[in-house]
């Protein structure tokens, strides 16, 4: 074909960061010079870094970070919000460069952790059962949570910052104690504050009971899930009964989630800590395969560091948590008129282990001496699986009033956000964010 350039990209091996995927950050140990760096246990541990840029130590950089906001802070008055609180957390992850994971919490055990003042100075009593401040089944919480919930998603559904959001029922933290008590209803009514109103940022639920879960695939199956014990190889009943060899693979299979991946992240939190699970003598190993197996995005490893010994694991770990995308081949037409269409044809894959979940724009840049130009693609990179042939063709109309003359073409996918960055790709060449595939001459067709 006349004036057709094929390039093959060189495809990397390196670590990325990127948006949304890996180990949720690590802020305490981002210190330039730590005087001294402690384990989980409070041990002194020699330092080290997974890449000589990283700006963390003991532990991989990230551009994800885990954000927990409290109920009554966020609503300190009966249906007067302050949304501020939630804010200043996002501004500090956007000045760390990641997007966050947000959980807001309906109460904690500790006392400053309560409902919100104005819910408790009506009903002073609290339940005797484990993990509830506020009994849901007899008490207005479940109309007040989901007003609430109703809100905080109006609010904040498609922020620019906010990657996922946890979908929170009941119990400290959020973290679902006691939901197998509540009614099917109210169950159903919480669910349907979070997915009628949530159209943009995704959601993940706890992987808790299969009547929550049942109640939540009613409605639709584009949630993801989140578990909070990863690691447990038999932390609590030793070699009967385990998270990772019983209730995850068993549960994922019978909450009928195994697919949840395609469409909402899946997130993993420690099982205590990374250091526990060397110090037990559990497969690190088996528990990053069984992860991958289950399509995990991110991890949070509780900003503990990294035992040394598992660098290598974790290393392989990042190469395949969430997406990471490889592009294989890329074709377009060197010499263009003005008023013309530019044809692109590309081959990608999606070498991770599940895809992205915000929409992000892949975008043709043409950046000239005087003028630069991008076209954005109408293609949805959601959609780009794992272990699948990604084949993109496009065509671009070259507008009349662009300046002749020789441009550089280069591909990126942009977030929007300049402290986030463009997605990185597993391709050498790097410039701004940008890729450039070769030059672009764009003729004037009077000339």
């Amino acid at each position: 074909m006349p004036n057709r350039k094929v390039v093959y990209p060189k495809i990397i091996d390196t670590l990325l960061t990127n948006p949304g995927i890996g180990f949720i950050a690590a802020p305490k140990l981002m210190k330039a010079q730590p005087a001294v760096l402690l384990d989980s246990r409070g041990k002194p541990v020699e330092r080290y870094k997974f890449t000589e840029e990283s700006r963390t130590w003991n532990h991989p950089d990230s551009k994800v970070i885990y954000c927990g906001v409290r109920w009554k802070d966020l609503e300190p008055v009966r249906g007067v919000f302050d949304w501020q609180v939630l804010e200043k957390k996002l501004n500090y992850a956007r000045s760390l460069g990641c997007t966050a994971i947000v959980r807001c919490s309906p109460y904690a055990l500790a006392e400053e952790e309560d409902i919100p003042g104005w819910f408790r100075k009506d009903y002073p009593e609290e339940p005797e059962f484990p993990f509830w401040r506020i009994d849901p089944n007899n008490s207005p919480y479940v109309d007040y949570w989901s007003s609430f919930i109703k809100q905080f998603a109006l609010h904040f559904d498609g922020h620019p910052v906010i990657s996922s959001v946890d979908l929170a029922l009941v119990g400290a933290w959020g973290e679902g104690g006691g939901t197998e008590f509540l009614e099917d209803d109210l169950i159903r009514q919480i669910t349907a504050a979070y997915i009628d109103n949530f159209k943009v940022t995704p959601l993940q639920a706890l992987l808790h009971d299969p009547r929550s879960m049942s109640i939540i695939r009613e409605r639709r199956e584009t949630i993801g899930f989140r578990v909070d014990c990863l690691g447990d190889m038999g932390g609590f009943h030793e070699e009967e009964w385990s998270h990772m060899t019983d209730f995850y693979p068993e549960n994922i299979c019978n909450f009928h989630m195994k697919d949840a991946w395609k469409k909402a992240p899946v997130v993993f939190e420690a099982c205590w800590h990374m250091n526990d699970w060397l110090l037990q003598g559990w497969d690190i190993d088996y528990i990053i395969d069984e992860s991958l197996k289950w399509h995990i995005s991110s991890y949070n490893s509780k900003g503990t560091t990294v035992p040394a010994p598992w660098k290598s694991s974790v290393e392989r770990w990042l190469m395949k948590m969430g997406y990471r995308y490889e592009l294989r081949k890329f074709e377009y037409d060197e010499v263009i008129q003005r008023g013309e269409t530019l044809k692109v044809r590309a081959l990608w894959a999606n070498v991770g282990v599940a895809p992205i979940y915000t929409a992000y724009p892949l975008v043709v840049r043409l950046r000239g001496e005087y003028q630069n130009y991008t076209y954005r693609s109408r293609i949805d990179i959601r959609y780009w699986l794992p272990d699948m042939d990604i084949l993109w063709e496009e065509e671009f109309v070259m507008e009349q009033d662009i300046l002749p003359g020789e441009y550089s073409l280069e591909l990126g996918i942009e977030t929007g956000l300049e402290e986030i960055g463009n997605i990185k790709l597993a391709i050498a060449g790097e410039k701004d964010g940008y890729y450039p595939m070769g030059k672009l001459l764009v003729n004037d067709w009077r000339l």
